[in-house]
């Protein structure tokens, strides 16, 4: 069992509730035991790795077609005893039935050929492994991304690149609830739980999430202040402005715990066995 209050302390500096909430769902949901084998595949820049690195004894692997990514992701796990591994989804370099566990965190938005990529997947995952998924939900809220979400319904498309692009932004698909639940089946996979995440939010969050990205991957953040907002950081002082800002967003996401309509959010939630 995930112990939460040291998964709390870890999340405590992710400024992205969408990604807090859905990592959170994610690492519960995974309840790794010691010594077992997990794949983060698409693993970018270790942010799964890092949380599992520090919550139990693991065997862990990162799989990512970046090497950008993969340099990103061996600074922020230095010192730790992690795996990383430069390849493609659709012929990864593992044995068939090689790990007990499997995160594929949004990835499968990304792929020209989802269900090839989710067939491979089950292909390395042992007998009764669990596979966890998540990816952007095609019902998110009006406030998550305004501009998007008028195009679709009104004129029927959507900015596809840039700033602006919002919750498309590189993205080939984003997905309803039942048709990423089909696709995972399609691939040999049963279903146990299908959940939406995170409805509650604030007004242009993507774009503001991007906007804060820019400055803080940008270097345009003194090393001290960066330090103080970096998700793979546990301080919890911070500027007062910081400070007001996480307040604000914390509040906001708790109307998440109360209600969210069904099949609504930001995200969708998938966990899965072989």
């Amino acid at each position: 069992m995930i112990d939460k209050e040291k998964l709390n302390q870890l999340l405590a500096n992710t400024g992205d509730m969408a990604l807090k909430r859905r990592a959170r769902r994610i690492l519960e949901e995974l309840s790794p035991k010691k010594g077992e084998k997990i794949l983060d595949v698409g693993c970018g820049d270790g942010f799964y790795l890092h949380f599992l690195s520090n919550l139990g004894e693991f065997k862990l692997v990162g799989l990512d077609n970046n090497p950008l990514a993969l340099v990103s992701a061996k600074k922020n796990l230095k010192g730790k005893k992690i795996k990383l591994v430069e390849g493609d989804i659709f012929k990864m370099p593992f044995a068939d039935n090689n790990f007990d566990k499997i995160i594929c965190s949004e990835v499968l938005e990304h792929l020209k050929d989802d269900l090839a990529g989710l067939k491979e997947l089950k292909r390395v995952l042992k007998p009764r492994g669990i596979l966890m998924v998540s990816a952007p939900n095609h019902n998110y809220p009006f406030f998550w991304d305004p501009v998007n979400w008028i195009l679709e319904r009104i004129f029927k498309t959507h900015i596809k690149s840039g700033f602006w692009a919002g919750i498309w932004n590189q993205h080939l698909r984003l997905y309803k609830p039942l048709e990423i639940k089909n696709v995972v089946e399609k691939a040999g996979f049963r279903v146990e739980k299908l959940e939406s995440l995170t409805f509650w939010c604030l007004p242009f969050n993507h774009n503001l999430l991007h906007l804060a990205a820019r400055v803080l991957y940008g270097g345009k953040l003194s090393g001290q202040l960066a330090s103080v907002v970096s998700k793979y950081e546990t301080k919890t002082k911070r500027p007062f402005l910081v400070s007001f800002a996480f307040w604000v967003v914390n509040t906001i996401d708790k109307l998440n715990d109360i209600w969210i309509p069904k099949n609504r959010g930001v995200g969708v939630f998938v966990k899965a066995y072989k």
